[in-house]
């Protein structure tokens, strides 16, 4: 009698079990379709439209318009390190044979062709020393000299064409060896 009884229990338990799973498998699905959409999709979302917005809109922001007059060898990205959230807007310029200089400036983009300077930028001034090329084409550097300045000092070079004595900066007119393969190997790609 018991195992006729385990028996009935048994069929009558048996169509729970794949509503069961069919109850797991929505409930993963459903997971996995929020977080694929919703997180990984609308993060990708907020910054669609960035780097063609650094490319192409150069003249909406002045320093890098005015780094593109006075430089030949610039580039222009976004990064995400900005301390208030706004993204922050480089402009990556060569020159001089030893030198790089960077800007950065955050930015409010609102598309692949409008935005503007939220804050001042700063500027980077490095001095290459020395470069080295490994066997494997590897490129590395050490520098002797990093300057950092404001806005302010910025509009004086400019102003003055490229004059870096006008903010008391001494350039040296001695190029560095293999300066053109280091700036190939760090400049970012637009």
């Amino acid at each position: 009698m018991t195992t006729m009884v385990t028996r009935k229990l048994v069929f009558e338990l048996y169509p729970i079990i794949p509503i069961g799973l069919a109850i797991l498998w929505l409930i993963a699905t459903l997971w996995l379709i929020l977080f694929l959409g919703v997180y990984i999709g609308y993060g990708n979302y907020k910054v669609l439209g960035h780097q063609e917005f650094a490319a192409n809109c150069v003249s909406q922001i002045e320093p890098a318009a005015q780094m593109n007059q006075l430089f030949e060898d610039c580039r222009h990205y976004i990064t995400y390190a900005g301390d208030d959230g706004h993204p922050l807007f480089n402009t990556v310029a060569y020159f001089g044979g030893r030198y790089e200089l960077t800007m950065q400036v955050p930015v409010d983009i609102h598309s692949r062709a409008s935005g503007m300077m939220v804050d001042e930028p700063k500027f980077y001034l490095n001095e290459l020393r020395q470069i080295t090329v490994e066997p494997s084409g590897q490129v590395g550097a050490s520098f002797s000299r990093n300057f950092n300045f404001g806005f302010a000092q910025w509009k004086e070079v400019y102003k003055t064409n490229g004059n870096w004595n006008a903010i008391g900066i001494d350039l040296n007119p001695s190029p560095v060896e293999d300066f053109q393969k280091y700036a190939a190997a760090t400049r970012p790609s637009n």
